[in-house]
């Protein structure tokens, strides 16, 4: 398969990330979509790279699963670390093996950089760590990316994304986004759902965010295990609309909480535990 062609196998999921005044949610759809593979079609998109800390990956999976594989296989490597790693730390290790199979699978080393074909998808991958520093809680995000460098050639880089990355308070989703993001903006769509105490809370925790306020947010992990499920059920129904496939995003739903204090909890939910 040529380098054009597995950048058009994207496969869909919708992450969401809520820091909250009791704790942090990460929740994760399980669907495989997209792939010429008959199994496995549910897959694990998140893992605990340490006791405080859950790890995320969006984009595509690599030929044969081999992004996947190595996202996982870091994960468990700095899950064993002695010493404690900062998120942000996690975050960059887990973004450069990424790039380091990416390279190595696509054989990028002995492409001439004045070849390299355009991408179809310029985005290849997210890894999104949350979890806390101390006692701050924090999201950083990475991105997997193909650039057009100065000389006008296509080269593969990392960079941290500023947009997704916070601390103290909020809620974000990555991933098939278009409608999860508009239950959280100041648009009129999705009125009703707004008017939920629980997506209400997490609207003020982002503005509470952006004033540096985030000792005032009221967003608990319950109402983001909530907004989570909404966000993920909105998406089933009216993602065609927004150029989502039908598909791209459900079945079993991981929902996985850092405590303030004590070990992440995992909540496993079947579609009809979500899906009225």
């Amino acid at each position: 398969m040529s380098l054009r062609e597995n950048e058009t196998i994207m496969f869909g999921t919708l992450i969401g990330i809520f820091l909250t005044s009791t704790g942090i949610v990460i929740g994760a759809d399980t669907v495989l979509w997209g792939s010429s593979a008959s199994n496995p079609s549910r897959i694990e998109k998140t893992c605990m790279p340490s006791q405080r800390s859950v790890a995320a990956f969006e984009g595509w999976y690599g030929e044969g699963l081999s992004l996947h594989q190595q996202f996982q296989s870091v994960c468990k490597t700095l899950s064993r670390s002695r010493k404690p790693v900062a998120v942000e730390a996690q975050a960059d290790l887990l973004i450069r093996k990424l790039f380091d199979k990416y390279r190595e699978q696509q054989r990028l080393s002995t492409i001439p950089a004045a070849a390299m074909p355009t991408p179809a998808n310029p985005h290849i991958a997210f890894i999104a760590v949350a979890g806390f520093d101390g006692t701050m809680p924090l999201a950083a995000v990475r991105e997997l990316r193909w650039e057009k460098t100065r000389k006008g050639e296509w080269s593969v880089t990392t960079a941290p994304v500023g947009k997704l990355s916070f601390d103290g308070c909020g809620a974000r989703f990555l991933g098939d986004d278009a409608v999860a993001a508009l239950l959280l903006d100041r648009s009129g769509h999705f009125d009703r759902d707004k008017q939920r105490p629980e997506v209400s809370r997490a609207i003020e925790a982002n503005r509470q965010r952006a004033e540096d306020n985030c000792f005032l947010s009221t967003f608990s992990v319950e109402d983001a295990k909530v907004l989570y499920k909404l966000a993920v059920r909105a998406t089933i129904d009216h993602g065609e609309t927004f150029q989502i496939e039908n598909g791209t995003v459900g079945g079993q739903l991981n929902l996985l909480t850092i405590p303030i204090d004590g070990p992440i909890q995992k909540a496993v939910l079947d579609p009809e535990q979500y899906v009225e």
